[in-house]
């Protein structure tokens, strides 16, 4: 009977051993896993391209277009951040706009090809107002991202910019009348001036 004990003992102690090192394993498994999860760390452009998307999709929601722009798909178009875009893209692509799906459109020049009832741009200078030129007078939400002591350019209905460490945008509310955009109210309360 001594002898059953201690190969008891034996098994016991070998289930132990046995336990232990599963759960060294599991825990080194689990620190590699949750250190992946994480994915890499986001540098503050992708944050700021990630607000500004977030902005633009409330933009679409918050807001009315004429009656001739609600048929097909409702169209935001992306110049000049391609960070953006992308997060859009991955975000919103599969959302409705009222009755529309978003459609989401990739400008690599300075002109709109397209209707889009959103255009994003943050084009400076020449390329700016060829893009804004290229809207005519149609129903184009224009939104820019022009910073500093340069005033909101000419033909933009928003603007990006930043306030105390935060992305704000301002309000042309006289263009957005002038293009036959209905700015909701939650919109027109988030606006600030500079």
């Amino acid at each position: 009977m001594h002898n059953v004990e201690i190969r008891n003992r034996s098994i016991n102690n070998s289930v132990w051993i046995l336990l232990v090192g599963i759960a060294i394993v599991a825990g080194v498994g689990l620190a590699w896993i949750q250190g992946e999860q994480g994915g890499p760390k986001l540098d503050s452009a992708d944050t700021i391209a990630i607000t500004k998307a977030s902005f633009l999709f409330q933009f679409a929601r918050s807001n009315d277009w004429p009656q001739e722009t609600k048929e097909g798909n409702f169209k935001i178009g992306v110049h000049g951040n391609r960070i953006l875009f992308d997060f859009l893209v991955e975000k919103y692509s599969s959302q409705s706009i009222g009755s529309q799906m978003l459609e989401l459109v990739w400008y690599e020049d300075a002109e709109m090809s397209e209707f889009t009832h959103i255009l994003y741009t943050e084009s400076e200078g020449d390329d700016l107002a060829a893009l804004i030129k290229s809207t005519g007078n149609q129903p184009v939400m224009v939104v820019t991202s022009v910073n500093g002591g340069v005033q909101m350019p000419k033909g933009a209905v928003m603007n990006f910019l930043v306030q105390s460490s935060k992305i704000r945008y301002e309000l042309d509310m006289d263009n957005a009348v002038l293009r036959g955009l209905i700015v909701g109210n939650r919109i027109l309360s988030w606006a600030v001036s500079r």
